[in-house]
């Protein structure tokens, strides 16, 4: 699984994909990607694996919660 650095575009604003996420989406995602920067940033062991595990956690609840209101891979209005 790959998580985005940022929700920012090369050229500024926000990119097609989150435009289309809700607030709670964009949170969530924001809050794995915080997450996973953390955990890279520790050292090897159990306490950064639990960081990546929280990580992976919080992407998958990004993608439910779009699944469940009908968001993903709408195309950008």
């Amino acid at each position: 699984m790959v998580i985005e650095r940022s929700a920012v575009s090369l050229r500024g604003g926000l990119s097609p994909t989150k435009q289309t996420q809700s607030a709670l989406a964009r949170d969530l995602d924001a809050r794995a990607v915080i997450a996973m920067d953390e955990a890279r940033e520790m050292s090897p062991g159990d306490e950064r694996t639990e960081a990546i595990h929280k990580a992976i956690v919080l992407r998958n609840a990004v993608e439910i919660h779009e699944l469940l209101c009908g968001k993903r891979n709408r195309p950008a209005e």
